[in-house]
């Protein structure tokens, strides 16, 4: 997986007086130049070269016929376009996400010899029997499924409470964030402390950051108020923890929803399974290449005082001491959160697809290095003031709680 700790930067910087500058780079990652493809290397998504399919392109499909780039939902023949009004149906069918150069040139899009016209199709209707509340996983994705990529690409919708942070004056991003009520969301002190009120904006329902052509669209909300946590360090990262407070609410969707919160102090240490993601990207928009699809890295988590003896074991020394307001998850090989984006959450299953938020990506030593497990700001130690602010801004609460 392609995800580096790219929001991390900053904080970087600021966190010489603490760490010995020596470790920066290898604490919070740096970006990545596209790698060259070799002879013995699986080419992987961000590396290839892309370039945005023209309507008018038209191919040759495997039967030898011509055909047009059109959005999946409009592609007859080749999906078939399953009946939906049927509920219990998943979706259009399964796209390969691989590309070519005599191919179409955006994932959801596929080469159809007749497609339909927009005004043509039929909404599919919402599931009735998908349950209802905080924290639900679409496990197989939502619409269509993929497959051709490099198996670390979550699918569509399958994580609704995860959002984009973009700096709301550019479109550039800024790292990632986790809906927690419909005109709220948390993500890294770090991150936002850049910004000032309405500079920042979200981006819920995001997917595959060089296409807006998925049926379900994405929903951009500006940030009117920011709030980061008063005891925020961020030459050492303490306290990680940031709000926004949008000035409309998002509209609540199968693939828009947001988490559960953990309660005050609750201990995660034995949880397995947990899931982190991120787009490891500092440009949305059509860039060029296609590091683009929503990521997962699924890992355990780490009990804190196992935590500090493996970091201490690293560069960081013996004297290092793990702040209580971190957890930590990790520490399998080419596993790590230092592929996913600060601010980024990491979930942790409570059964039936079912999540609570347990971190947000704030730093880690290396990546995906055998016993060294990545550092999350602990949401669980920040419960109260998420609730006191939130009642602050005369917002209820109840529709995170499990």
């Amino acid at each position: 997986m392609y995800f580096i700790i790219l929001s991390c930067l900053t904080a970087c910087a600021l966190a010489q007086t603490t760490i010995d500058p020596n470790l920066l780079i290898e604490l919070f990652g740096t970006p990545q130049p596209p790698v060259t493809p070799t002879p013995n290397t699986t080419t992987r998504l961000e590396d290839i070269t892309v370039k945005p399919t023209d309507k008018t392109t038209t191919f040759t499909d495997v039967n030898g016929e011509a055909c047009k780039c059109v959005p999946y939902y409009l592609c007859d023949n080749e999906l078939n376009d399953v009946n939906s009004n049927n509920a219990s149906v998943t979706g259009y069918g399964t796209l390969d996400i691989r590309f070519g150069e005599d191919d179409c040139q955006e994932s959801i899009e596929r080469c159809c010899k007749n497609p339909k016209k927009e005004e043509e199709v039929t909404t599919p209707a919402p599931n009735p029997n998908r349950p209802k509340g905080c924290g639900y996983r679409n496990p197989k994705g939502l619409d269509f499924t993929i497959t051709g990529g490099s198996g670390n690409e979550a699918q569509f919708g399958e994580f609704p409470w995860v959002v984009a942070v973009l700096d709301a004056l550019n479109d550039t991003y800024a790292g990632v964030g986790v809906l927690i009520h419909p005109r709220v969301v948390l993500t890294g002190a770090h991150i936002a402390n850049k910004y000032a009120p309405g500079t920042l904006k979200i981006r819920a329902g995001e997917w595959d950051t060089q296409t807006f052509k998925e049926r379900l669209k994405y929903q951009e909300r500006v940030a009117q108020d920011i709030y980061i946590h008063q005891e925020f360090a961020p030459k050492s990262l303490k306290n990680d923890m940031a709000l926004l407070l949008l000035q409309e609410p998002v509209e609540l969707m199968e693939h828009i929803n947001i988490i559960c919160m953990p309660t005050l102090d609750e201990n995660f240490d034995r949880y397995k399974g947990c899931i982190a993601n991120g787009w490891g990207k500092n440009h949305f928009g059509v860039q060029g290449r296609y590091a683009v699809i929503l990521k997962k890295v699924e890992i355990d988590m780490v009990p804190n005082d196992r935590c500090q003896t493996l970091l201490q074991r690293t560069r960081l020394g013996t004297n290092f001491k793990l702040h209580n307001s971190f957890v930590c998850a990790g520490g399998e090989p080419g596993k790590d959160t230092c592929q996913g984006d600060g601010g980024a959450p990491l979930a942790c299953p409570i059964g039936n697809d079912r999540y609570k938020l347990t971190g947000l990506v704030a730093w880690g030593i290396g990546c995906g290095q055998k016993d060294v497990p990545a550092v999350y700001a602990a949401v669980a130690r920040f419960r109260r003031w998420v609730d006191d602010k939130m009642a602050a801004w005369g917002l209820d609460i109840s529709g995170y709680n499990v």
